[in-house]
C-alpha cells in the first residue's frame, strides 16, 4: 500500500516556473486518498519554500539527500566540515571559479557575475544568493556545493589532504552540465535521504512511490517500491524503473497518479 508519493522538482513536477495545472490536480487526488507528499530534489531547502508552501507539502528532501526538512526547518541533515567549505572557497579564489554553497536557510556565492553561474540561472532557474567576501566568511552548515568548473578542473575540490596529500576522501557528486557538478557528503544521495525521511516517519520502502527524471534520481527510484521515471527522463532512470509515464509537458503526473498509483489503492480496496 503506497502511504508516501515523493517527487523530485526540476523536469518532474516543474520545468522552470511551468507546472502543468494536471500536475496540482493529480497532487490533490493524492492527498484526498490519504497519500502523504514529499519533496526529493537536488536543490536546497531554501530554493524549494515557496514551491513546497504553494503545494502544501509539509516534508522535503533536499541537496541531494543531504538535508531533511518539516515545513522548511531542519530535522535531519549532514553537513560538510567548516575546514572543508574554506578549503573549497580557497580553491576557488585561486582558480577564479565560481562556488554555490547550500546552507538550510541561505544560498552563498563567491562570484555572483560568474558567467557559468548566470548561464545555469537561465536554463533553469537560481535564487539570487548572498555573495561571500572572502574564504575567511563565516558561513552557515552547508549541505551542498556546486562548483562550476569542468572535469578536468574538479580534483581540487574532490580531494581532501587527510593523513597525506595523496589521500583523497569520497563524496557524491553529481555532475549536470560539462561545466557544473553537484558534491554533497560522502555516501549521500536521495535514497539516503529519503530513507532517514521514512525512518523518523515509521515507513517502509514498499509503501513509497517516487517519480523523477534525471541520474541524481537513479538511487531513489531503485530504493522504493514503485519507482516512476518521466517519459522525458534518462534511459538509464526508465530501465530501473517500475512505470514509465509521460513526459511532463504531456501530463505525466497526472498520467501515472491514474494509471499506476491509485489502481494500486483501488485493488487493496477490492481484496478488503
Amino acid at each position: 500500500m503506497i502511504k508516501l508519493a515523493v517527487f523530485d522538482v526540476d523536469g518532474t513536477l516543474r520545468d522552470r516556473e511551468y507546472m502543468p495545472d494536471s500536475t496540482r490536480a493529480a497532487l490533490q487526488r493524492l492527498r484526498e486518498r490519504g497519500i502523504a507528499l514529499a519533496l526529493c530534489t537536488g536543490r536546497s531547502e531554501h530554493e524549494m519554500a515557496s514551491l513546497r508552501e504553494e503545494l502544501g507539502i509539509d516534508w522535503a528532501v533536499t541537496c541531494n539527500g543531504s538535508h531533511v526538512g518539516y515545513r522548511g526547518k531542519t530535522v535531519l541533515g549532514s553537513a560538510f566540515a567548516a575546514e572543508t567549505v574554506k578549503q573549497w572557497l580557497t580553491e576557488a579564489e585561486a582558480k577564479d571559479h565560481g562556488l554555490v554553497l547550500y546552507g538550510s536557510e541561505r544560498m552563498l556565492t563567491n562570484r555572483p557575475d560568474s558567467p557559468w553561474f548566470r548561464q545555469a540561472q537561465r536554463e533553469i532557474g537560481f535564487m539570487e544568493p548572498d555573495p561571500i567576501a572572502s574564504p575567511e566568511h563565516p558561513v552557515p552548515d552547508i549541505y551542498q556545493c556546486i562548483v562550476f568548473c569542468d572535469e578536468q578542473e574538479e580534483t581540487g575540490y574532490l580531494s581532501v589532504p587527510l593523513a597525506s596529500p595523496d589521500t583523497v576522501q569520497a563524496y557524491y557528486t553529481h555532475r549536470w552540465r560539462p561545466w557544473a557538478i553537484d558534491i554533497n557528503p560522502a555516501g549521500m544521495n536521495k535514497a539516503v535521504g529519503l530513507r532517514r525521511l521514512l525512518d523518523h516517519l515509521g515507513l517502509r520502502a514498499e509503501e513509497v512511490a517516487a517519480f523523477g527524471d534525471g541520474l541524481n534520481d537513479l538511487e531513489m527510484i531503485s530504493s522504493v517500491g514503485s519507482g516512476i521515471a518521466m517519459g522525458n527522463a534518462i534511459e538509464e532512470l526508465k530501465a530501473r524503473a517500475a512505470f514509465v509515464t509521460k513526459t511532463m509537458h504531456e501530463d505525466g503526473i497526472a498520467y501515472a497518479v491514474d494509471q499506476f498509483v491509485l489502481p494500486q489503492l483501488e485493488k487493496r480496496d477490492v481484496r478488503a
